[in-house]
């Protein structure tokens, strides 16, 4: 046993980081902030269980001791509509954002480029996109296109100032 200490990371199967490539680092790196706005999140939907929870619970009405048990509780409809809307978008936006970046860290997408680049590959826009670049214009969309390049490359004048002089 060395002096230095027990090295946890043999025991956890990690091995020594100075043997790792660049590459691996940026890969752990990468997953470990996903990991860590999974947690983040997590995090924030159980605080906001937490509130709501608290915001069910204030509103129950405990009877004293020489009380009846089957009176209401005073209550405003307007107040209570506000608590029930803020708890719901608060518990429903908390919890999409877990299931969001939950997604995201299992399938390895780390920003909403990649996902849209993804998606596009998955859906088959990808193909669909290199055969719309490799499909032929007609005469007429490439005239269009070729005036409007002039216009803005200032090599023609403003089209229709030539019909106002007209």
């Amino acid at each position: 046993m060395s002096t230095q200490g027990f090295d946890f990371g043999k025991i956890i199967g990690r091995g020594d980081a100075s043997k790792k490539t660049e590459a691996v680092l940026k890969y752990n790196e990468r997953r470990f902030n996903q990991a860590a706005i999974f947690y983040g999140c997590t995090i924030a939907t159980y605080i906001a269980s937490k509130i709501a929870f608290r915001g069910i619970v204030r509103r129950r009405y405990v009877p004293h001791f020489y009380q009846h048990n089957h009176v209401p509780p005073k209550f405003n409809f307007y107040r209570d509509a506000m608590s029930a809307v803020t708890h719901a978008s608060l518990l429903a936006v908390t919890s999409m954002s877990m299931f969001v970046t939950g997604s995201f860290w299992y399938f390895d997408i780390s920003s909403a480029s990649e996902f849209s680049y993804r998606m596009k590959e998955y859906l088959g826009g990808a193909e669909a996109e290199k055969e719309l670049k490799n499909a032929p214009v007609d005469k007429e969309t490439e005239e269009m296109q070729n005036l409007l390049t002039d216009v803005i490359n200032g090599k023609l004048d403003d089209p229709q100032s030539d019909e106002t002089k007209k």
